[in-house]
Formats: structure tokens, sequence, C-alpha cells
């Protein structure tokens, strides 16, 4: 910044400029302070926020894995299920009757 030259009749304003210079200064250094210790606190905040989200994206992905390998066991049985069909075709039709007659009368009663 600039200084301007004035006339200064009595003297003060070189003391009173040197004093403003200096609470400005203050003033900087309290504001810059203030906004490292803010963006401190929201780099902490950002931190948690970002270990909360990998927490539930970790669940998740358990979660996920789990049904995965439920809908695996369920491809595997039904494979085996039309296996077992293929291999006795006259057993199943017979199977599938019997089951058929015996849900028919539980419902009757």
């Amino acid at each position: 910044m600039a200084a301007r030259k004035t006339k200064d009749p009595d003297g003060s304003l070189g003391t009173e400029s040197a004093a403003l210079r200096e609470e400005l200064e203050r003033l900087a250094a309290a504001i810059e302070q203030a906004a490292k210790s803010e963006g401190a606190e929201a780099l902490k905040e950002a931190g948690e926020t970002a270990r909360e989200i990998l927490a539930r994206a970790t669940t998740m992905v358990d979660e996920l894995a789990g049904k995965t390998d439920a809908a695996k066991a369920m491809a595997e049985g039904r494979l085996q299920l039309e296996a077992a069909i293929r291999d006795k075709p006259l057993a199943a039709v017979a199977i599938a009757a019997l089951a058929g007659f015996v849900l028919a009368a539980l419902v009757r009663r």
C-alpha cells in the first residue's frame, strides 16, 4: 500500500498511523488465524462425514455380497432341480401331481 504524504501540523498523524497500521496487522493476523482454524474444523468435519459414508458403503457392499451368495445358491439349486427333472421326468410329474393333491386336500379342510 502506498503511503501518502499529508501535512500534519502537530505530528500526531505519524503515531496514529503507526498505531492504526499495527491494529490492522493484528486484525489481519486474527482473521487469518480464524480462517485457518475454521478451515481445519471444516476439514475435520469433511473427514468424519467421509468416514460415515465409507462405513455405510462397506455395510451395503457386505449386504450385497450376502445377497449375491444367496442368489448363486438359488441358481445352483435351480440347475440341480432342472437336471433332476431331465433325468427322471416321470418321477418329477408324479411328485408334482402328488404335491397338488396334498395341497388341494389341505385347502379343502
